[in-house]
């Protein structure tokens, strides 16, 4: 185990008003406005799933989207065991994997990356598997035993910058989620992200008897805080307790910045709180409980999801208001404050790791059916 990783604090809003310091001498000067942040909005300019048809059209559950160089669109279908490649256009190119352990075939693959051989690394229920993707199919590459206890656990593929794949899970007999960076041969990093008690912030165990047995269960406020984790190319990774806009970056060289903003969340609608208060009664009967650890809170966390993009730039999404049809988050680069995007609610299931550039996102959308579709959506800067 590394030892404690050093902290050097940067808020957000220091940087916001480094500019207004200024000299004796120099008083009379108009301090410097701070930097206008450009904002891009994205709509969905391609969605790719039917409710009937061809096969290569039809998922069960999807794990991840990614998209390769040439901007085709690669999907995972986690029930089915295999992996699909589109064209940019969105008609089907080829299928890789199927269910199995041999090499070149697939069990639950929940989460892809390319890695920095240009290889596909694809996460599956207790290893990683990489293949060469060629013009009308995919060469199986090699595979790497995951270390971690938290089998079929749905978390990030990284590379740390070093190369090597960063396996997320837990120690066998903890709870705890670490960063394993799997090394040649047998050698293992372990780099712990936060203590057992952050980690659980948010939910409390309850205690049950089913007949003879002992059981304990855990359950959560409705909109409570919760510890959340985001993981980039080349080392990078956040986290945060997403009631405060308090985030630790860490950065590739093991030292750690924090940024910080003086936002809170939005109240709760009156349907939430319906909503909330439904919860925690279902709880109460299902688990026989007196009393409920939690109630429902005046404010929603401000933080919704913490991910990155291929650049590296870290993205802060934000908790939106009841029926915002957007999402929005701030874009970091190494702590500084760079951007805004914002792109439609629907598109969702972005920390697999998310896939995104400066003018893509890739993720997917669920209707009423619950149909399963990998969308794109393609950015514009707002003038």
């Amino acid at each position: 185990m590394k030892p404690a990783i050093p902290v050097a604090v940067a808020p957000l809003t220091v940087a916001l008003l480094a500019g207004v310091a200024a000299c004796a001498d120099e008083a009379d000067e108009a301090p410097a406005p701070p930097p206008e942040i450009p904002v891009f909005e994205g709509a969905i300019d391609l969605e790719i799933g039917e409710v009937e048809g061809e096969d290569p059209y039809l998922f069960t559950r999807i794990g991840s989207v990614v998209a390769d160089d040439r901007g085709r669109v690669i999907v995972a279908d986690y029930q089915t065991h295999e992996v699909r490649v589109y064209e940019a256009d969105g008609r089907f190119a080829f299928r890789l994997g199927g269910q199995g352990d041999g090499p070149g075939e697939l069990t639950n693959p929940c989460c892809m990356t390319f890695g920095p051989e240009g290889l596909l690394w694809v996460r599956e229920s207790a290893r990683y598997s990489a293949f060469r993707l060629g013009d009308d199919g995919a060469k199986y590459a090699r595979s790497l035993r995951s270390v971690n206890a938290s089998f079929n656990l749905v978390a990030p593929v990284t590379f740390d910058a070093q190369g090597r794949v960063v396996d997320l899970g837990t120690m066998a007999g903890e709870t705890r989620l670490t960063r394993f960076h799997l090394g040649p041969g047998m050698a293992v990093d372990t780099v712990p992200m936060a203590t057992a008690d952050e980690q659980a912030t948010g939910f409390s165990p309850v205690d049950i008897r089913i007949g003879d047995q002992a059981a304990t269960f855990y359950v959560y406020q409705p909109f409570g805080p919760l510890w959340i984790h985001g993981h980039g190319p080349g080392g990078w990774w956040a986290t945060a307790v997403n009631s405060a806009y308090a985030i630790a970056l860490h950065h590739p060289d093991g030292s750690t910045s924090r940024i910080e903003a003086p936002l809170q969340g939005p109240e709760l609608s009156p349907d939430e709180r319906r909503r909330a208060r439904a919860r925690i009664d279902q709880e109460k009967e299902r688990f026989d409980l007196r009393d409920h650890p939690f109630g429902v809170p005046d404010r929603k966390p401000v933080l919704a999801e913490l991910f990155f993009d291929r650049a590296g730039r870290l993205w802060v999404e934000k908790t939106g208001v009841d029926g915002d049809e957007m999402r929005e988050a701030d874009v970091y680069r190494e702590g500084t404050l760079e951007a805004r995007y914002r792109w439609p609610r629907r598109v969702e299931h972005l920390a697999y790791p998310a896939w995104a550039t400066e003018t893509e996102l890739y993720g997917t959308t669920r209707d009423s059916l619950d149909i399963w579709r990998a969308a794109r959506v393609r950015f514009t800067r707002i003038p």
